[in-house]
């Protein structure tokens, strides 16, 4: 497997830091995604729970890095980075969180973290690894004209960002690098099922993940598993961001 490169820009933003905050939340955006569409949820998530957001190579901060080549080149690039806080000294127990392309790394993370205490695996809007067919040969990667296709039948990404050429030549290297990591990816043979709560969320209108295949996520773990659905499509956290993070709370803690 190819290492990742090493980062330049943080891996881990805290915009909202709480320090006391009994329980730690990662949040791995979706493919093309950054950090700022997730900048709410820690005013949002309540004091008992500090919200990390992860910031992929290739955009904002890190705008100047190569894309990681594959989901688990980019889950050990975030799993290097918890790993740093704990050695810090942060000992409290993290939940992941992953929406779309994010919940694959954010699974392949936590099958990577053995030696941290997480508490919970939050996919969102994403098919359980069960449900993808592993590719026998050479990927070949979308076309822009069908990248640009699906991410207006999504909804969620400005499509105005595309219309000056300038932005169009800077953010679709990172889309194509996102995408061809979704359309290469297939979990390993040897995985081994988490013991871990899993909680799977999509929306009912959402074209690429309906219920029958997020409810397939069971199969990654022997702990407890929860299943909702809420009515939107592949970004329908928008506008549910509170029920979601109700969801969160409530398993987190317990209230």
């Amino acid at each position: 497997m190819n290492q990742p490169t090493p980062p330049h820009g943080p891996v881990l933003l805290t915009p909202l830091p709480r320090p006391q905050a009994a329980h730690r939340l990662l949040v791995f955006p979706h493919a093309g995604g950054g950090p700022s569409f997730y900048r709410g949820w820690g005013a949002a998530a309540g004091a008992d729970i500090e919200v990390s957001l992860v910031q992929y190579a290739g955009r904002e901060q890190r705008i100047g890095e190569p894309p990681v080549p594959d989901a688990r080149a980019g889950a050990a690039e975030v799993s290097d980075a918890l790993r740093a806080t704990v050695a810090l000294g942060d000992s409290r127990p993290v939940a992941l969180f992953g929406h779309s392309m994010g919940a694959i790394i954010a699974y392949e993370a936590a099958l990577a973290l053995t030696d941290v205490e997480l508490s919970a695996l939050f996919v969102s809007s994403s098919r359980a690894p069960a449900t993808v067919t592993p590719p026998t040969g050479p990927v070949p990667a979308r076309a822009d004209d069908k990248i640009l296709s699906h991410l207006r039948a999504l909804g969620g990404t400005p499509m105005s960002l595309f219309e000056d050429r300038a932005i169009r030549e800077l953010y679709l290297p990172v889309f194509r690098a996102d995408y061809h990591l979704v359309d290469t990816y297939a979990s390993r043979a040897d995985s081994h099922a988490l013991s871990l709560p899993v909680t799977a969320l999509w929306g009912t209108k959402d074209p690429t993940a309906d219920g029958e295949l997020t409810g397939l996520w069971h199969a990654t773990t022997t702990g407890r598993f929860r299943h909702y659905a809420f009515d939107g499509g592949h970004f329908y956290l928008v506008d549910h961001l509170d029920s979601v993070l109700k969801l969160v709370r409530e398993q987190l803690t317990g209230r």
